[in-house]
């Protein structure tokens, strides 16, 4: 019987271990404005550029245009962010087709804002950012040019992408806007590398319109004629 005992009380011992580690290894080690070192766990988000917050995401509401500062991005009747000329470089000395870069920041449950170390998977980075399209960036196995503006595809694919570049770090990126369109993207809060990684947060749907403006650099079609490559979605950085 002790022996019995014994190896029950060894059992709960190891499960609540067990149950410690597992609560706890998710805890997101974070830095708040203030600059303090934190753990907490990402319920929403923000998207912001030059520090003025574009929009947010709470209690599984978007929020458009809270710092009163980027109603470009926004336009009447539209439920959602728009990417038009407005905030795009796409002008003949800058073709580019996308914003200025943006940053994502987190929230807790508080609504408080943080920021995550802004370290790659090499030096030692444990979170990343990832994102999800509900629209393929096209409907044949190769994306080309002609593809991304097959005419009667274009409804089908993707209107917009996102860009994320060196200098952007690990939680900046760029929206581009392809052709006239509407899709939904969303956004995970990743943690760890390979086949441990895993999202700690996943966000609700957002909204992306791309118009079709009277615009030079914009055709018939509804097609923006940028200089980017439009099959470029983006992990990878230059």
């Amino acid at each position: 019987m002790k022996n019995l005992t014994t190896n029950i009380k060894f059992v709960i011992l190891a499960l609540t271990a067990a149950t410690l580690f597992t609560l706890q290894g998710c805890d997101t080690t974070s830095v708040d404005d203030n600059g303090n070192a934190d753990h907490a766990d990402a319920v929403g988000f923000v998207i912001e550029q030059n520090n003025a917050e574009i929009l947010r995401f709470e209690n599984n509401q978007f929020q458009w245009n809270p710092s009163g500062t980027w109603g470009d991005y926004f336009r009447d009747e539209i439920e959602g962010i728009v990417v038009s000329p407005d905030v795009i470089e796409l002008t003949p000395n800058n073709p580019r087709g996308m914003t200025p870069s943006v940053v994502i920041r987190w929230l807790d449950t508080d609504g408080n804002k943080f920021d995550l170390p802004d370290l790659s998977e090499e030096e030692g980075g444990e979170y990343w950012l990832d994102w999800e399209w509900e629209k393929v960036n096209t409907l044949t196995d190769e994306c080309t040019e002609e593809a991304r503006e097959d005419l009667e595809a274009l409804d089908q694919i993707r209107p917009a992408n996102l860009e994320q570049h060196g200098s952007d770090g690990e939680w900046g990126f760029h929206f581009r806007a392809d052709h006239a369109g509407e899709d939904r993207v969303r956004f995970r809060l990743m943690h760890e590398h390979g086949a441990a990684a895993h999202s700690d947060f996943t966000s609700g749907w957002l909204n992306v319109v791309v118009p079709h403006d009277d615009h030079n650099l914009i055709d018939e079609n509804g097609i923006y004629m940028h200089e980017r490559n439009k099959c470029r979605t983006d992990r990878p950085r230059d």
